[in-house]
């Protein structure tokens, strides 16, 4: 499991204050160690900053995201701690920072899809062979997490960590990473109504929360992943803050005849097209299960070439 070291900022940081730096080197609980400094922060969110850090006494690097103990479910953690999969970016430790702060410490990765789209694949399209194995590492780690009732609700490029095979940058492995949002369904009925995620990849039923009550479940997930795989094979997003808008109407008001889906390139395989469509259905009871979604991204992903 591992968390991404890249020299650019995500393009959400901006969103985000920048955290005061007193540049001196910082103990976590006599185990880790990294600089409190702009030139150690490899990344930034909505809570908290991620430094390149590395186990105290060695050159072995990790990762740490320093953050609020109030944004932090303990309960939750110490289910994604305990999760081994080599498709998830877990937990490895939790430190101390101070009486308002603590770390965690998680392994490092070479970059983010974000990253990738921008400024290593044509176009902010990805290859198919890179195609191929996101979407195959993406149904397999989602299919942990759902295993374990947790709803990730912020899937997006910027939280799909990769590591290459060599310089040719090939996709070696693609883990889903940054679980500060994610809820667990504990009872099997149990759904979420709160608005949570990031705008461009939020399903219709959780922004619809602005305007009614929308209980949500796991589903949220698949349209975000519906929006990722389409940013991947056409190198823009599906819908702009005018139509996820006029979604979120629709949504409120149940009126899914009005959904005008987006379309894909007509280049694009049928199986993957579908894929994609079942993912980005408006209606929920009409959109890909997780477990669909993983039988259908398995299949395909396994086809020969």
């Amino acid at each position: 499991m591992v968390i991404h070291c890249a020299s650019h900022r995500s393009s959400t940081a901006s969103a985000f204050l920048m955290p005061d730096f007193s540049n001196k080197l910082i103990k976590l609980e006599d185990k880790y160690e990294y600089n409190d400094s702009m030139d150690s922060m490899i990344g930034m969110g909505a809570f908290g900053a991620v430094f390149k850090g590395n186990v105290k006494d060695s050159t072995d690097p990790v990762a740490i995201k320093r953050m609020l103990k109030v944004h932090v479910k303990e309960s939750e953690l110490k289910l994604i701690k305990e999760l081994h999969s080599e498709y998830l970016v877990g937990v490895l430790d939790i430190c101390k920072y101070d009486e308002l702060f603590c770390c965690l410490i998680m392994e490092l990765c070479d970059c983010d899809l974000d990253h990738h789209m921008r400024n290593i694949s044509e176009k902010g399209r990805l290859n198919q062979s890179n195609f191929r194995l996101l979407m195959d590492n993406i149904a397999r780690g989602y299919k942990a997490l759902y295993e374990l009732k947790i709803v990730h609700r912020d899937i997006k490029p910027q939280n799909i960590l990769i590591t290459y095979t060599d310089a040719s940058k090939q996709i070696a492995c693609a883990r889903i990473t940054d679980f500060g949002i994610a809820r667990t369904l504990d009872d099997e009925n149990e759904e979420l109504c709160n608005v949570a995620g990031t705008f461009y990849y939020m399903a219709p039923e959780v922004g619809a929360n602005l305007l009614k009550t929308c209980q949500y479940d796991s589903k949220v997930d698949m349209w975000s992943i519906g929006c990722l795989l389409y940013q991947c094979v056409t190198g823009e997003v599906p819908f702009d803050e005018c139509s996820l808008c006029k979604l979120f109407l629709y949504t409120a008001g149940a009126n899914f005849d009005a959904y005008d889906p987006p379309e894909l390139p007509v280049e694009l395989s049928q199986e993957v097209s579908g894929i994609i469509q079942s993912l980005l259905q408006l209606d929920t009871t009409q959109r890909c299960t997780p477990t669909q979604f993983y039988d259908k991204a398995i299949g395909w992903s396994q086809q020969i070439c």
